[in-house]
């Protein structure tokens, strides 16, 4: 049964179609639950960023944009959803996001990340872009499917 009406995912279920595709194309150690959670960080637009002074790698990588937006009781975790999937110069994307998307400071916006290549970030990026809807993704945003995570409370607060 899922978690809630917007998406079909299930708490401690999110990205199962990734970790298949990756796994049945690739050999990278990379799964759906890594880059939900690793290398947790959050602002309400760029200055809060700007002084959270989040440990952010300058390397390349690949990088989501979450929106946490309900709790689950259950699972005592918070359900939250990806809104955009990037890749490149890791802290440079996200600063440039965080100054041009239009977030207010009323818009807690969580980011997640994992430092690779850019070959394989580009391989990344791509599969979620074709499994996944990211409303803020316009270029190749052909996926139909929510990438959804569930975060604890202590990830909310300090980032992981």
């Amino acid at each position: 049964m899922s978690c809630y009406e917007e998406c079909d995912c299930k708490c401690g279920q999110e990205g199962n179609e990734f970790d298949s595709m990756i796994l049945s194309e690739t050999n990278f150690d990379v799964t759906a639950s890594q880059l939900a959670h690793s290398n947790m960080g959050w602002f309400c637009g760029f200055d809060d960023l700007h002084d959270n002074q989040w440990p952010i790698s300058k390397d390349d990588g690949v990088y989501l944009l979450w929106e946490k937006n309900d709790y689950c009781p259950v699972h005592e975790k918070f359900h939250s959803k990806a809104l955009y999937v990037g890749k490149g110069r890791v802290k440079a994307r996200i600063y440039d996001h965080a100054k041009k998307k239009g977030f207010t400071e009323g818009n807690i916006i969580y980011f997640t990340f994992l430092e690779m290549p850019n070959r394989k970030a580009k391989y990344i990026e791509q599969l979620l872009l074709d499994l996944y809807d990211f409303p803020l993704n316009r270029a190749e945003n052909n996926g139909r499917g929510k990438l959804c995570a569930y975060i604890s409370q202590e990830e909310a607060d300090f980032g992981s």
